[in-house]
């Protein structure tokens, strides 16, 4: 399904794409640790794999769970689940990502697309204040490139432009959608240099960091799409 009146969507990622995730990563390594010190911050990370492995998505709360259940005694354990659910996600922010959301809804609307969890990735969206900017148009899924029909459904348009940090995302999109979305690599965070960039074809543009879209005539895709 998509729209016929010549409208553009921007679909934009969250981690490493307007969130500086790895940035994240390094605050609540150190927070944990102090909360239940080295050792067992190292296991609480050791369960984080697991269970990113087994899902094939990050999940917190699931990671929290398993780790209490491991050590029911740990005195640390309130301070740790207080440290990861209650993270200021909106302090995380890459330079320039909530101006990019309000500068591309001025020329269509404006949804983020997120891998992750269906409970702590949307409440992470939300805490960093993009959900507003984005009227609430926030869809996570497991592999959201395989729900890009439903993605279609929910936000109908003449075309799209993906904003993603991943090659093999905008290869799948591109691969699904064709001409109808234009694909913009964000080369910033742990993906920007990854092996990967080799076995994928070029994005039909790149920018060096999220506040770069803000150089670009945003209106070109409203053009195109008319």
């Amino acid at each position: 399904m998509s729209g016929t009146d010549g409208s553009v969507a921007f679909l934009f990622d969250v981690d490493n794409t307007l969130l500086d995730n790895d940035r994240v990563r390094r605050d609540l390594v150190e927070a944990i640790d102090r909360a239940v010190g080295a050792e067992r911050g190292r296991r609480f990370w050791d369960l984080y794999e697991e269970i990113r492995h087994e899902c094939d998505y990050v999940d917190f709360p699931h990671t929290l769970e398993r780790f209490t259940r491991t050590f029911p005694e740990e005195a640390g354990f309130p301070a740790l689940a207080d440290t990861v659910l209650a993270y200021p996600y909106r302090t995380a922010a890459f330079p320039g990502a909530h101006e990019v959301l309000r500068r591309a809804a001025t020329v269509g609307r404006v949804a983020i697309l997120s891998d992750g969890d269906p409970v702590y990735q949307p409440a992470k969206v939300a805490r960093a204040g993009f959900a507003d900017e984005v009227a609430g148009r926030v869809f996570v899924f497991a592999h959201k490139e395989d729900h890009l029909d439903e993605v279609e459904r929910r936000l109908p348009a003449e075309r799209y432009v993906l904003i993603d940090d991943k090659p093999r995302i905008l290869a799948a999109a591109k691969e699904r959608l064709g001409d109808r979305v234009v694909t913009l690599h964000v080369c910033q965070g742990r993906y920007a240099h990854a092996a990967e960039h080799d076995t994928y074809p070029d994005a039909d543009r790149s920018v060096d960091a999220i506040a770069d879209i803000l150089s670009l005539d945003l209106t070109a895709f409203l053009e195109i799409a008319r």
